[in-house]
């Protein structure tokens, strides 16, 4: 197919929004024509990837978007991004209505940012079109109280603030009346879009596996060692959870549970005051707990493959790859039953935390933990079920494929009414 796709962020050197717009566009190239609509913030590093790749993305047209200086002069690095993103995507729009006038495209795809809480301009086109996979209706659950600072908590704040702004917006509606189907992240987006849109959304996360990360395949017959290794690992910022994770890992220690917890991850602007602030809850079990700030990427599958339990207790995120990369390397695993985490888990490859009043999941996750620790056979079946289900379900060239029939559906049936119960039931 001709496919036109807006990828504003989208980088074969980094990571996060950068990592997934790059991901998707090199596994699309392998099966459609691609015209991709990106920011000339990585023009840089994608001509770059060409031309120590020449093989690589044949159909592939990368079309760098510039905002006119005169608006966007104050720009620089991050800061003001929503404001520069939105100016990108009425750019975009006018380049892509000057495509559509050479090219015949099929249907025009919204891949990056992957957010529906920020505007796409794209469903103007009159082409068939695919929105997603978005986030953006993930929220720490209320019922938990989770203690944040002044700081954090005016964020989470302006966050649902904006949620609503922008659910209420003209743009927004359009965007989900003109979609031909809407890919949604988790559960959480897809009670965000309105009720009246609900039928077009199927949930499928934006995030995928590189099938090397299995291979060759881990240790599934672990002797049962005098002590457990449990890992934490992540960003080190609040809504990841890394005190619930703390806080319950430490009354496992407490109810007499022989374990070892490593911590693994650093706070995104380097300050030390958050990291500094977990390690002193940590105090009394310094012999149990220790902090790791960085393991280089590729080093990360023989890191995974030294524990025996991955515990992570993010509170909104839309995916999470740490759980999708442990599970990936044979790990069972203890998380919150929320965004993403939820998405990308079963009952046979992890205990699935309630969300509850804080107290309660402290004492829950530390159960948890004790009962995985002292149960050597259901850790190491949870282990297999995990590294099958993340064969099954994270690889690339299986996501692919799934992407690929939703393109057939786009294509093949233009009006709203098309989502069958087969679609709905992946």
């Amino acid at each position: 197919m001709n496919v036109l796709a807006s990828v504003y962020a989208c980088s074969p050197y980094d990571g996060s929004e950068r990592a997934v717009g790059w991901n998707w566009v090199c596994e699309l190239d392998k099966y459609h024509h691609l015209w991709v609509l990106t920011s000339e913030v990585y023009e840089k590093d994608i001509e770059d990837y060409k031309e120590k790749n020449p093989h690589a993305l044949l159909n592939t047209e990368f079309i760098y978007i510039r905002v006119p200086q005169i608006i966007s002069f104050w720009h620089k690095g991050y800061r003001g991004e929503r404001i520069y993103y939105i100016l990108w995507q009425k750019a975009a729009l006018k380049v892509a209505e000057k495509l559509k006038t050479k090219v015949n495209f099929d249907l025009v795809h919204h891949i990056t940012y992957v957010t529906c809480v920020l505007p796409t301009y794209m469903h103007k086109l009159g082409l068939p079109f695919l929105y997603g996979p978005v986030s953006g209706g993930e929220n720490i659950p209320s019922i938990i109280n989770y203690p944040l600072n002044q700081k954090n908590s005016i964020i989470e704040t302006i966050r649902k603030i904006v949620q609503v702004f922008f659910r209420a917006t003209p743009n927004f509606k359009k965007t989900m009346e003109k979609a031909n189907l809407i890919l949604a992240t988790t559960g959480e987006t897809k009670n965000y879009i309105p009720k009246k849109y609900q039928h077009k959304v199927h949930i499928f996360q934006s995030i995928v596996l590189d099938e090397n990360f299995l291979n060759p395949n881990p240790n599934l017959e672990k002797e049962n060692g005098a002590i457990c290794k449990i890992l934490i690992a992540g960003r080190m910022i609040y809504w990841k959870g890394f005190e619930l994770a703390i806080k319950s890992a430490i009354l496992a220690l407490e109810k007499g549970c022989q374990a070892e917890i490593t911590i693994l991850g650093d706070t995104e602007d380097g300050s030390i005051h958050y990291k500094e602030y977990l390690k002193g809850l940590c105090m009394n079990h310094t012999q149990q707990i220790k902090f790791i700030s960085k393991v280089e990427y590729y080093k990360m599958k023989d890191f995974y493959d030294e524990f025996d339990l991955l515990l992570n207790c993010s509170l909104r995120d839309s995916g999470c790859y740490v759980v999708m990369e442990g599970m990936g390397r044979g790990l069972p695993v203890i998380c919150v039953d929320t965004g993403g985490p939820k998405i990308n888990t079963s009952e046979s490859t992890a205990i699935k935390i309630q969300p509850a009043r804080l107290e309660t999941m402290i004492e829950d996750i530390a159960n948890a933990i004790c009962l995985l620790v002292e149960n050597h056979e259901q850790r190491k079946q949870m282990g297999k079920a995990a590294h099958q289900y993340a064969s099954n379900h994270f690889v690339s060239n299986k996501r692919t494929l799934e992407m690929n029939q939703y393109y057939q559906t786009v294509v093949g049936k233009r009006d709203s009414d098309f989502f069958t119960k087969e679609v709905e039931n992946g």
